[in-house]
């Protein structure tokens, strides 16, 4: 009987656990969405850096809740897919090292 109960414990525990990892994601798709219409009205973030963003005007009510959004965003640890800064360029490889000549034998 104990063993029945630890068991059902174990099990209602990794279900709450899973249960939370899918929820972020879903936030985080929201607030994406969101955000993604401050970039098109011209909202240019403080924090957020390489964001591609329209030449429109924003309003100051709209800039309030775009702002707002912004730091919704960086609490949650969200990835923004329009933010993503330039692809770092890879470092060149290394010339090989020439492979010394064999000494001739002497005769």
């Amino acid at each position: 009987m104990r063993f029945f109960l630890f068991l059902v414990v174990v099990l209602a525990c990794v279900a709450l656990t899973t249960g939370k990892k899918d929820k972020s994601k879903s936030k985080c798709k929201k607030l994406e969405k969101k955000i993604n219409k401050c970039f098109k009205k011209g909202f240019s973030p403080k924090s957020l850096e390489g964001c591609k963003i329209e030449d429109e005007k924003i309003k100051k009510r709209r800039a309030k809740k775009c702002k707002a959004l912004e730091d919704q965003v960086i609490s949650a640890g969200c990835s923004i897919k329009a933010c993503k800064g330039p692809e770092p360029e890879p470092e060149p490889e290394p010339e090989p090292e020439p492979e010394p000549e064999p000494e001739p034998e002497p005769e």
